[in-house]
């Protein structure tokens, strides 16, 4: 019994999954690590505003020291020389408050909030990105899926043919060449059938490199409902995919977040004020005369001041520091330029591969068909045995390109259309 409990459980365990697009995607964005890193990004960003914003707090501090005095020195109460060994106990209480700096420090908190939204977008664009990746992936699977299934059945016709041709041989109405020819057949449709199921495994091995996992062979992924895919037409352009795209929307902001660390830098140009405060007192043995408690309560005294700094040769140092600041913005707008350059092909060669592929579908749709009826008239006169074994060779092979084409066409139109969806919209029609 117990035996027979285990093979029921690796019997279930063996049982396969099916995996959607959606849920791929998902699997994808909790374990991708390219993925999860811009989380963390992320957290550094915003861990980089809280550290802005704390420059703007006083900065206090409390002290407590204990010294001991040897050889001569001055009393602190008398101020008379005295030579004696005595100790001092010194608390004290400072605070210091910064007033005016040329708004650095608040340019400096817009400029770490600036960055944070725009690692914010950053991870939209991973997660557009990481989601097209599964999408190429995920169709690359089922079009290799479907190759294999036209290697498979070919396979099995040309076996038909060739046990046909057994016959054929032993009932002496063909002779042995037929019969080798029909046999070198079926190896090559055996090797294509190999080939077709390693692009199958190397499909399926992208697609679970994406997603992180371990290839489970158990996992099958589910076909989508083309009818809806293949129907409807490309989208208008409406607006620019620049201005909605978390990608361009990014760059933007950290050419704000640039524009406030140079005015965070020029500010070093600007006088500084500062308001200091001080509270202390001081115990010295020295004095025998008073208690402890006695001279602490007596030494108590405290300070505010207002002090102002004002540079004289700063703008040296700022002015290089300045430069390099409007260098990296005029090369995050090169970025965008270049970006958009590329979104621009990308969207003009998709629109050229969509009419290309849509074209090429069809024209493999009309080359599957002829090639059907063409490969049955063939298997006729191969019963008939009035062909030559060539013949059907050159029938199948006519027949599995056709077939090869309209599958790569389909699932590549597919891909375009949702390529093309998705630039026009900024969303994935499939989510």
């Amino acid at each position: 019994m117990k035996k027979l409990f285990i093979i029921l459980l690796l019997s279930h365990c063996a049982v396969a999954q099916n995996y959607t697009l959606k849920k791929c995607i998902e699997v994808a964005t909790a374990n991708n690590p390219a993925y999860q890193k811009t989380f963390l990004t992320a957290e550094v960003a915003a861990t980089n505003v809280d550290q802005a914003k704390a420059r703007r707090l006083p900065q206090t501090q409390f002290t407590v020291s204990q010294g001991m005095n040897f050889g001569r020195s001055i009393d602190r109460f008398s101020n008379d020389y005295i030579n004696q060994m005595y100790n001092s106990t010194y608390s004290g209480l400072q605070v210091s408050v910064p007033v005016f700096k040329g708004f650095q420090r608040q340019f400096l908190v817009e400029s770490s909030k600036f960055l944070e939204e725009a690692e914010k977008f950053n991870i939209d664009t991973e997660k557009n990105r990481l989601t097209l990746n599964i999408l190429k992936a995920y169709l690359e699977v089922l079009a290799t899926k479907e190759m294999v299934q036209v290697a498979e059945k070919q396979l099995q016709n040309s076996r038909t043919q060739y046990d046909r041709q057994e016959k054929q041989l032993q009932a002496g109405i063909t002779g042995k060449l037929e019969q080798v020819q029909f046999a070198n057949q079926v190896a090559m449709n055996e090797g294509g059938l190999i080939e077709a199921k390693t692009s199958l495994q190397a499909a399926r091995l992208a697609l679970f490199q994406l997603m992180n996992l371990k290839p489970v062979d158990a996992i099958e992924f589910e076909s989508l409902d083309l009818s809806e895919s293949l129907s409807f037409g490309i989208i208008p352009e409406e607006k620019d995919p620049s201005t909605f795209l978390p990608e361009y929307k990014s760059l933007d902001i950290q050419s704000q977040s640039i524009d406030r660390q140079i005015k965070a830098n020029n500010a070093e140009k600007m006088p500084e004020i500062n308001l200091f405060g001080n509270y202390g007192t001081f115990y010295a043995s020295s004095n025998p005369e008073r208690t402890f408690i006695q001279q602490i309560n007596d030494t108590r005294n405290g300070s505010v001041s207002l002090g102002i700094n004002i540079p004289i040769f700063s703008g040296i140092l700022v002015k290089p520091r300045t430069q390099q600041l409007k260098v990296q913005k005029r090369i995050l707008e090169n970025t965008v330029s270049q970006n958009k350059n590329l979104l621009n092909q990308e969207l003009e060669t998709a629109k050229l591969m969509l009419r290309a592929f849509q074209e090429r579908l069809e024209n493999a749709g009309r080359q599957v068909e002829i090639s059907k009826e063409n490969l049955h008239l063939v298997e006729l006169r191969i019963e008939a045995g009035t062909i030559n074994p060539l013949e059907f060779q050159v029938a199948q092979a006519s027949m599995e390109s056709a077939q090869a084409t309209q599958i790569q066409s389909k699932y590549r139109l597919i891909l375009q259309k949702k390529l093309l969806s998705f630039y026009y919209t900024g969303e994935f029609d499939f989510l």
